[in-house]
């Protein structure tokens, strides 16, 4: 099956190149007017994988998608549209593992939660921005700068990185998160759009990856920028 990643209309040059060197095709996304400019092309915010080739995506944006993606994957148009204000911009904002899926429940989109309901947890957080600010390493271990979603994780038996919050670019914004900087892409590959050591707790960061297999991958040069996520067809 074709490799593919849904990544920002506006991340780097050097970045899509990257992508496309490993054999992934890039499918861009789509700046939405009714959202603020930070996030308004930002994957994590307008599409979720759901697994199995199979994507759901914010309604604004199903057009959009329907076109770019390959003929035999499975694209469902969400019911909830995103809008510019807190929280009604998070609905396809989660953070799904093998066992696990971390988000705000409350305002996620349906479709999302009625996929995963039979299959996996739900572990329900007050982080709206949950896979902003999750780095998904494997199927049981992600990185993350917020305290409330690594206590969380770590109750439900996740291994969880802590890492310092900023030290990550975001347009218009102080700093971003690691879970928006970067995507897993297989198995063994985390790609990271930057370079990890430009992050304090880089070499931890590193380590904790080489721990469980996992090679980082930096997309470009520089510090690390989040772009909402490098969101691929990998399944685990």
């Amino acid at each position: 099956m074709e490799k593919i990643a849904v990544l920002d209309c506006r991340a780097a040059d050097e970045t899509v190149y990257a992508l496309e060197n490993l054999g992934i095709r890039v499918i861009p996304t789509v700046k939405l007017d009714c959202l603020y400019d930070a996030v308004a092309s930002h994957a994590d915010i307008q599409i979720h994988y759901l697994g199995n080739n199979k994507f759901v995506c914010a309604p604004q944006t199903f057009e959009h998608y329907k076109k770019y993606l390959p003929e035999e994957f499975t694209l469902i148009k969400g019911e909830k549209p995103l809008s510019y204000e807190y929280p009604y911009d998070i609905c396809y904002n989660t953070a799904a593992l093998r066992d696990f899926v971390i988000c705000k429940a409350e305002y996620t989109s349906k479709e999302i939660l009625s996929e995963y309901k039979v299959t996996k947890t739900i572990i329900n957080v007050n982080q709206g921005y949950s896979k902003c600010n999750i780095c998904i390493v494997t199927g049981d271990s992600i990185i993350t700068s917020d305290n409330g979603i690594a206590k969380a994780a770590t109750e439900h038996g996740i291994d969880v990185l802590k890492i310092e919050k900023g030290h990550i670019e975001l347009r218009n914004f102080d700093y971003g998160f690691i879970g928006g900087a970067s995507g897993l892409i297989n198995s063994n590959a985390l790609a990271v759009n930057g370079d990890i050591y430009s992050h304090p707790d880089g070499k931890s960061i590193k380590l904790f990856c080489e721990k469980h297999g996992v090679e980082v991958l930096s997309l470009k040069s520089g510090i690390l920028e989040d772009i909402g996520s490098i969101i691929s067809n990998y399944d685990f």
